[in-house]
C-alpha cells in the first residue's frame, strides 16, 4: 500500500547562474518535468554558501563547489508531494533537469542533504531504485549522548530508524541496512519483530520510537512514524 502524504512536501534549493529570464527557464523546466509541478524563483540568498556548506559535509562538497554558490543568481525550489519511490523518483529526475538547465548543486530540504552538480547527475545517468535512499535520506546523524539515527526516509514513504548504545560507524552500518532492506525487500515490518544484517550477527527487536528527535519540525519529522533497533544482547566490551 502506498502511502500520499498530503501535508508534506518535498523542496529543494537549486541555485542556479544563468542569463535566462525567469519565464525561460520556467517554460525549459515544464517541457522537461513533463508534469506540473510547483517552481519558485527567488533572488540571491546570500544564506545559500554557508547551507550547502553545513548540507554537504554528509557527501563531501569542495570548497570549490561551495565558492560557485557563494556566486549564484538565482534560488530555484520546486515543490512536490512525496510519500512514495515513485514520487521520489519524478522529483530525483526534475533535479537533474534543473541542474542541466544551468544549475550548480542540489539540496534536499527535507533531508538536509546537498550534492555538487556531477554527483546528483551520476546517479540519475546509472538510475536504480536504490540509489533513492542515497539521494534523500541522511543516515548519520548523532545526539550528544551517541544516539544515532536518519532522516528523510518520510521522502520515499518509509519510516525513520534510531539505534542507542552502539558505536557510530556500527550503528550508521546497521541503519544503512535496515533501511535499503525496507526500499529493495519491502518486507511488512511490525513492532516486535527482530532485525539482523546476516546470520549469526547480533538480533535487535524492533520497536516503535514515541519521541522523534525531530518532532515537531516543519521538514525533519517523519509524520511516518520511526523505528527503534535494540540490540538484544550486550554489545562485547
Amino acid at each position: 500500500m502506498r502511502i500520499k502524504l498530503q501535508a508534506v512536501y518535498l523542496c529543494w534549493a537549486s541555485v542556479v547562474n544563468v542569463s535566462q529570464s525567469r519565464q525561460a527557464i520556467a517554460q525549459f523546466l515544464q517541457a522537461r518535468l513533463c508534469e506540473e509541478r510547483n517552481i519558485e524563483f527567488c533572488e540571491r540568498d546570500d544564506r545559500m554558501e554557508e547551507s550547502f556548506r553545513h548540507a554537504g559535509k554528509v557527501t563531501g562538497v569542495t570548497d570549490g563547489f561551495l565558492n560557485e554558490i557563494g556566486k549564484h543568481t538565482y534560488v530555484i525550489y520546486i515543490y512536490g508531494e512525496t510519500g512514495n519511490m515513485d514520487e521520489a523518483k519524478h522529483i530525483a529526475f526534475a533535479g537533474a533537469a534543473i541542474l542541466k538547465a544551468g544549475g550548480l548543486g542540489i539540496k534536499i530540504e527535507t533531508a538536509g542533504k546537498a550534492f555538487e552538480k556531477n554527483k546528483w547527475l551520476g546517479f540519475i545517468e546509472t538510475f536504480k531504485p536504490a540509489y533513492l535512499y542515497k539521494m534523500f535520506v541522511v543516515d548519520s546523524i548523532i545526539n550528544m549522548d551517541g544516539t544515532v539515527y536518519s532522516c528523510g526516509m518520510h521522502n520515499l514513504g518509509y519510516m525513520d530508524t534510531i539505534i542507542s548504545g552502539e558505536e557510530f560507524q556500527k550503528a550508521v552500518g546497521l541503519i544503512s541496512m535496515f533501511g535499503y532492506y525496507q526500499i529493495i525487500d519491502k518486507p511488512t515490518i511490525l513492532k516486535g519483530q527482530t532485525f539482523s544484517t546476516e546470520i549469526g550477527s547480533p538480533r535487535y527487536r524492533i520497536m516503535e520510537e514515541q519521541n522523534q528527535p525531530n518532532k515537531g519540525h516543519e521538514l525533519f519529522e517523519n509524520p511516518l512514524g520511526m523505528w527503534r533497533l535494540t540490540r538484544m544482547d550486550s554489545p562485547k566490551q
